[in-house]
């Protein structure tokens, strides 16, 4: 009685085991399971992704294809090219933010912390410690950096803003700069744009040509605002880093002729022109004869040579 009583606890003993196996097998059944749909998962964002940003990039060459026809367009053609290429450049900032959503960016204990380098600004974070807690996935910073080019080709400049600052943030990089820059000075933040222009050459010390694009752009928006004479010092540094760029000495020459005073010598009226206006349009024309601009640089020469004349009237 007792024999088969033990044989019988054993039986039992045996069920239970059996009974506490159970659970953890289908539970590494679970893990094994879950494991495969998190991969599947990633592996569909990474398809939408990369469809979001092929689209993305389609959409801006579209945009910068109208922006050239634009330069030769008639009148009455630019209201239709206009919303064409605006129309184009909100396609790419919604297929750009469509594939922002499917980048994977975590932190140490895998919490999604995409938009996390936004709060910088609001002192939630520090720019180190955002950055220290990011691990980069390297298309963010590409994605980033296009879909500020999209905003600010949509004139949506403050939110062109926020996201380049983002993207230099997690790579910094001569043409984001140059992007960056450019973006600021159209918000009026001129000080803030040339600082920015100036790092070009710390991300890459042969873009002497970019950063002189972004002083040049710096000028332009200046120049738009009704502030030529402010224009001087970063046409004259855009020059200097890049003495091909025809257009920037041609800017050059205008906005030191805004600069032009009189004053009475001798009983006459004499043109006070400043040092480096003759030679600024002449530098156009030495590098663009027949440029765009050439008939009206050759106008301005010939206006100037009139001022020269001594008993010249105002």
């Amino acid at each position: 009685m007792i024999s088969r009583f033990l044989k019988a606890s054993g039986l039992l003993l045996l069920l239970a085991a059996l009974l506490l196996l159970v659970p953890k097998a289908a539970a590494q059944s679970d893990n094994v399971a879950t494991e495969k749909e998190k991969a599947e998962d990633a592996k569909n964002a990474l398809k939408r992704k990369t469809t979001h940003f092929e689209n993305g990039n389609q959409a801006m060459k579209d945009a910068q294809a109208i922006r050239q026809q634009l330069q030769a367009a008639a009148n009455d053609q630019r209201p239709t090219l206009l919303a064409k290429m605006k129309a184009n450049y909100q396609t790419a900032i919604t297929e750009y933010q469509q594939a922002l959503q499917d980048t994977e960016v975590k932190d140490e204990n895998g919490v999604h912390v995409i938009g996390l380098i936004g709060v910088i600004r609001n002192g939630l974070v520090s720019q180190q410690k955002a950055v220290d807690m990011l691990v980069r996935d390297k298309d963010l910073p590409v994605i980033l950096g296009n879909l500020g080019m999209a905003y600010s080709g949509a004139e949506e400049y403050q939110d062109a803003i926020t996201m380049l600052q983002q993207a230099v943030i997690l790579k910094p990089a001569a043409t984001t700069y140059m992007e960056l820059g450019t973006d600021l000075a159209q918000v009026g933040k001129t000080p803030e744009a040339t600082a920015t222009c100036n790092k070009i050459l710390t991300a890459d010390s042969a873009a002497k040509g970019l950063q002189a694009g972004c002083l040049r752009n710096i000028a332009i928006a200046l120049t738009n605002k009704g502030k030529a004479v402010e224009s001087v010092t970063p046409l004259q540094r855009a020059t200097q880093r890049n003495p091909q760029d025809a257009l920037a000495w041609k800017l050059l020459g205008d906005a030191l002729s805004s600069t032009i005073t009189t004053k009475s010598e001798d009983g006459m009226i004499v043109y006070v022109i400043p040092s480096g206006t003759v030679e600024a349009y002449q530098k156009y024309l030495e590098l663009q004869p027949s440029g765009p601009h050439a008939a009206q640089v050759k106008a301005a020469l010939e206006a100037l040579a009139q001022m020269t004349k001594r008993g010249s009237t105002p």
